[in-house]
């Protein structure tokens, strides 16, 4: 679907990093997969937008603070835009 977000994965264990980074990718598309057909099958693309964006800024926050989660949806954003998607 789109381009990673780069996040910085400080760790001294490069190839953990790169494990890493491709479990990302692999649940990322799985997940927009997912939420693809979702929006398919229920007709309604704001309705799964909504729950999938409430579901990852509360759970973000949790994780990663205000700040980051901002961030992190930013860049997203700024992606989408490259892209011309919007």
């Amino acid at each position: 679907m789109g381009q990673v977000i780069r996040l910085d994965f400080s760790s001294p264990y490069e190839q953990e990093d790169l494990l890493y980074e491709k479990k990302l990718i692999r649940i990322r598309d799985e997940i927009e997969d997912y939420l693809i057909n979702s929006s398919i099958t229920e007709k309604d693309e704001l309705a799964i937008a909504l729950a999938a964006g409430r579901y990852a800024s509360m759970k973000l926050a949790q994780l990663t603070g205000e700040e980051s989660t901002k961030k992190f949806f930013n860049e997203c954003i700024k992606t989408t835009l490259k892209q011309r998607i919007l």
